[in-house]
Order: structure tokens, then C-alpha cells, then sequence
């Protein structure tokens, strides 16, 4: 006989396990979404080396829209 009740906590135990995994990888990108908004909003040479090297204009004005952007991003994500 199938006992029902094994295979509902089972399914509960496993979507919890599931739940959990999603919530900490979407955290993880959310930080790591923050951090990178929050270093282009800072002039920092770094960020406009790379900006340059990608082939965008190397501006504090751009990376500081960029940053803006990626900002508003992760807050809509989140």
C-alpha cells in the first residue's frame, strides 16, 4: 500500500530545499548586482579602464549612468 502522507513530506522537504537554493543564488546576484552599481557610481580608475577597454566611453558621466542603471535594475529584481 502507498502510504500518501511519506510522499507529501517528501515533495514539501524537497520544494523547501528548492526554495531555499533559488533564494540564496538570487542573493548572491543581488550582491553582487549592488557592488558593481556601487563601484561605477565612484570614480575609480578600474572602472573606466575597463569601460575603455570594452570599447565605451571612458566618462565618470557614463559610469555613473551605468551604475544608475544597474541600481534600478537589481532594485526592480529584487
Amino acid at each position: 500500500m502507498v502510504d500518501r502522507d511519506a510522499d507529501w513530506n517528501e515533495l514539501t522537504m524537497t520544494s523547501r530545499t528548492a526554495l531555499w537554493t533559488g533564494r540564496v543564488l538570487s542573493g548572491i546576484a543581488v550582491l553582487f548586482l549592488i557592488f558593481d552599481g556601487a563601484i561605477k557610481l565612484v570614480p575609480i580608475q578600474p572602472v573606466t579602464d575597463s569601460l575603455r577597454e570594452l570599447g565605451y566611453p571612458a566618462s565618470d558621466s557614463f559610469a555613473r549612468f551605468l551604475g544608475v542603471v544597474t541600481l534600478i535594475c537589481t532594485a526592480l529584481h529584487a
